[in-house]
């Protein structure tokens, strides 16, 4: 077999190979360093895939990415050879009327939104994008004032200015800049941040520190923008995540957290709805 084979990604080929090169200078001949290969290929490669993704090789394939990777993986699932994937996931929030109680809790509303939208510059899954909001125009502009503050900020997974908006994105959010009011944006470019304010959740996909905010009647009404893609749902107050885990859950949500806390608490819990660690290993018994 094969025992541990991490192909890396075209976008980073420092991370895996770093790790790796740290385990073996700690700890060189044991079995587990051991056992770890880092290799780059094109991915969907059909040369090296066809012959080297197979049941002889290894027992599981444990796949991230978009849509089109997840497919090229599947192809060579068979008898022996089994998936465990990692589907496209984005993640939003949830925020009551409560937030606006005093201008003291609104700072703090907005400081624990920020710290769940930056997570890897909003490249983790549990990055929060779009946040649904309660409350008055007036209130909602003033929050999305705050929000955009704390995303300039410096936080440990996330620098105070990341990388800058360009291409694609960039030209939807100057699109939507020139529809006010029915759409309001603050920030700029330079990625320090960018809130973009709509009556309905923007047809692009929030990325590098942009986070939409949404304004709803109820949180309740805000569920039905929850689905099987929704992987993290942050709410605030956290006694009122009572009144939506129930629905959440049934539209296909996996998390639902306290505002702040879209960063889990480590390793050997559920993720995306199932517990990975048990997945990646083939479980056999010795019985009397």
């Amino acid at each position: 077999k094969g025992v541990h084979l991490l192909k890396l990604p075209s976008n980073d080929l420092f991370t895996a190979t770093a790790t790796l090169r740290t385990m073996a200078k700690v700890a060189p001949n044991h079995p587990l360093v051991r056992s770890f290969t880092a290799v780059y290929w094109r991915g969907g490669d059909a040369n090296v895939e066809s012959h080297l993704l197979r049941p002889q090789f290894f027992d599981k394939l444990v796949a991230w990415g978009g849509e089109s990777a997840l497919r090229s993986a599947k192809n060579y699932i068979g008898p022996g050879f089994e998936l465990v994937a990692f589907d496209p996931k984005t993640s939003i929030s949830f925020i009551g009327r409560e937030a606006f109680d005093s201008e003291a809790t609104l700072a703090e509303v907005a400081r624990l939104a920020g710290d769940d939208s930056t997570p890897f510059n909003q490249g983790a899954c549990v990055s929060s994008r779009i946040q649904y909001v309660e409350g008055t125009p007036e209130q909602i502009d003033r929050y999305c004032t705050l929000l955009h503050a704390q995303l300039g900020l410096e936080r440990p997974m996330c620098p105070a200015i990341g990388q800058p908006v360009t291409g694609e994105l960039r030209e939807q959010i100057e699109a939507v800049s020139m529809l006010e009011p029915d759409y309001r944006v603050w920030g700029k470019f330079d990625g320090s941040g960018i809130v973009i304010r709509s009556e309905e959740p923007v047809d692009f996909y929030c990325d590098l520190k942009t986070v939409n905010v949404v304004p709803v009647k109820s949180l309740a009404e805000a569920v039905r923008f929850a689905n099987v893609a929704t992987q993290t749902v942050g709410v605030y107050p956290p006694a009122r995540k009572a009144e939506v885990r129930n629905a959440l859950a049934s539209a296909g949500v996996q998390r639902v957290v306290s505002l702040g806390k879209a960063i889990g608490p480590g390793p050997g819990l559920p993720h995306d709805g199932f517990y990975p660690l048990h997945r990646f290993v083939r479980w056999v018994n010795d019985e009397d």
